[in-house]
């Protein structure tokens, strides 16, 4: 079983504390930047049985004796990349739930690139993982299209009832907002989901093609009083001559489904009737990660070259 320190105990944080405890791996510091958590120890925080104490910030834990590091905290690279650094100079591998960093050539190149050869000096794999961006809108549309010859298109469909999902999902989405904030919110880059570009960049690599002619947007789903009940989201671009389109609605009255569709020889359509859920499948995704990540070549990967294996 592997060593692993966790950054970033929020909902989402905890969960994954939870499962790596029940997957009997050890847990040798827990770090977060709350002054509210900070100090308390993981069994306050999390419900089982350690008596490890939250540090403040990743610099503040031992990190020498990690095997792997997980991060649950920002989904932007810009403000995690000095902390991943902290992790690979510790030697120790690099799972992140950071949504950009699952393709970070897109957002964040000059960055990306310095991790890899960072994590590559070290001997050590960084990997972003997730379910949306990391499983349901790419890692899943490109072993269904890989039973495709020649496929011309995929088209991804997420929809998720956020009425039954945790309230900072709702947060982001704008649900109650007024259609000038939710504006607002989104030109500051608090509203919104992170990682559709990077998922149609993944579909995109799977095919052995760079992503070209992106366009992405994102509106308000709006109720009949003028207020926000959630978003819609597209992105799109070519692989080739294959047309990738990913739309995601998430608001209060959209059912919960999966859909992946592909054109080509044969034709094929995967539909997920209730939905990925989001939440336990991260943490899921997680751990697995966390697991097979030391047979994984070094340098800064995607969930594409994750080996599968556990052993």
């Amino acid at each position: 079983m592997a060593k692993v320190a966790v950054c970033g105990v929020g909902a989402i944080g905890i969960e994954i504390l939870k499962h790596l405890a029940e997957r009997s791996h050890e847990i040798v510091g827990v770090a977060d930047s709350d002054i509210n958590k900070a100090g308390k120890t993981v069994g306050e925080l999390a419900g089982i049985p350690l008596e490890l104490r939250v540090r403040p910030s990743i610099g503040a834990l031992q990190l020498e004796g990690a095997d792997v590091v997980v991060f649950a905290t920002g989904s932007r690279i810009s403000k995690i990349e000095a902390d991943l650094a902290h992790a690979i100079s510790c030697g120790a591998d690099v799972v992140t739930t950071s949504e950009e960093m699952a393709y970070p050539y897109y957002a964040s190149g000059d960055a990306a690139k310095r991790i890899d050869s960072l994590a590559k000096q070290k001997g050590v794999t960084v990997v972003g993982v997730g379910v949306n961006p990391g499983f349901v809108m790419d890692w899943v549309p490109a072993v269904v299209a890989s039973a495709s010859k020649n496929p011309t298109s995929i088209h991804v469909v997420r929809s998720v009832d956020v009425s039954r999902r945790r309230r900072q999902l709702q947060t982001k989405t704008g649900v109650g907002l007024t259609k000038v904030r939710f504006e607002k919110g989104l030109a500051e880059g608090t509203l919104g989901h992170v990682g559709l570009v990077e998922s149609a960049s993944l579909i995109a690599q799977s095919l052995g093609k760079n992503l070209d002619g992106i366009s992405q947007g994102v509106f308000p789903v709006m109720g009949a009083e003028d207020y926000v009940m959630g978003v819609r989201q597209f992105a799109e671009g070519k692989a080739g001559a294959c047309s990738i389109r990913l739309d995601l609605e998430m608001t209060i009255t959209s059912a919960d489904f999966d859909t992946v569709e592909v054109k080509g020889d044969p034709n094929l359509k995967l539909r997920f009737e209730r939905g990925v859920f989001g939440d336990s499948a991260t943490v899921a995704l997680t751990v697995s990660a966390v697991e097979r990540i030391a047979h994984a070549r070094p340098g800064l990967i995607t969930v594409l070259e994750l080996p599968l294996a556990r052993s």
